[in-house]
């Protein structure tokens, strides 16, 4: 029994040595890196907004997390300095373990600023295109095939699809006037409304299913050509996105590729055109 007294005293006075140490113990982490990333400021802002938003952005579950940054445009990219603070609480053993894993913290600090530029490096580009307001005088009549398909189906739909509108712009002895069409009425992670379309020279009476006479609008479009291959349409789609938002406009209805280029003519892709149009409300003069 005395012996138990014992062990439980000198447990009850290390706890105590250890609190009253811990009082002297730095109760934060605190630290300041730079990097540069080679990326648009606005999607890099964006970016990190997002992430801090959703608690993702240096994320340790153990510690209380405070992270500031500043975004600092500069030549090919931008200069991002992240302010971050682990705070340890007053727990005596957290405090210990912040003493003693600086260099740990140190390297996992690093590691998700590296990370993040990866991240941030492999957005699409927001590039330099040259925008336009286009105006469109009379409605552009064309027949087209319109689907819901997935991520996935959108490789072959275009392909099919023109396939059957064309056989069928043959068979009515029709004239088409501009290049292919693609309009997008929705765009999710799962699922895609998509209309393809081939303009025609007039409205006409459709005797078929699957293919409807359709048209786009008179009115007002913003508009943009993007020189290379589809999967990087992206990129110019984002430059439209950032003149749109500094200009201020209203966009009124679903956007539409036009294939100027055609892919089985041209097998250099650096060499494809596709103009981008949104419509939008007619801007004050």
């Amino acid at each position: 029994m005395v012996f138990l007294k014992r062990i439980i005293t000198i447990i009850i006075i290390f706890s105590l040595l250890i609190a009253i140490v811990s009082l002297f113990l730095p109760s934060k982490y605190e630290v300041a890196k730079n990097v540069f990333i080679s990326a648009d400021v606005y999607a890099t802002r964006n970016y990190l907004e997002e992430q801090n938003q959703s608690n993702l952005l240096f994320n340790f579950p153990d510690f209380e997390t405070d992270v500031e940054y500043d975004v600092t445009n500069v030549d090919d990219g931008v200069d991002v300095t992240v302010y971050l603070e682990l705070n340890y609480g007053f727990n005596p053993i957290t405090k210990f373990y912040g003493l003693f894993a600086y260099d740990e913290l140190e390297e996992l600090t690093n590691n998700e600023l590296e990370k993040i530029k990866v991240e941030i490096e492999e957005l699409p580009k927001i590039h330099k295109v040259n925008v336009q307001i286009k105006i469109i005088d009379k409605p552009i009549w064309f027949l087209s095939i319109r689907d819901t398909v997935t991520q996935n189906g959108m490789n072959n739909i275009h392909g099919k699809s023109y396939e059957k509108i064309n056989n069928y712009i043959d068979s009515i002895n029709i004239e088409k006037i501009m290049s292919p069409i693609t309009i997008y009425h929705s765009w999710s992670d799962t699922v895609i409304d998509v209309e393809i379309g081939i303009p025609i020279s007039k409205e006409i009476v459709i005797f078929e299913d699957e293919i409807k006479l359709s048209n786009i609008d008179a009115g007002t479009y913003v508009s943009a050509t993007h020189y290379g291959s589809y999967d990087r349409l992206p990129e110019t789609y984002f430059g439209i996105n950032e003149w749109m938002r500094k200009n201020k406009v209203i966009v009124i209805g679903a956007p539409w590729e036009m294939y100027i280029t055609d892919p089985a003519k041209e097998l250099n892709s650096k060499k494809w055109e596709t103009t981008i149009n949104f419509p939008i409300e007619k801007i004050k003069e």
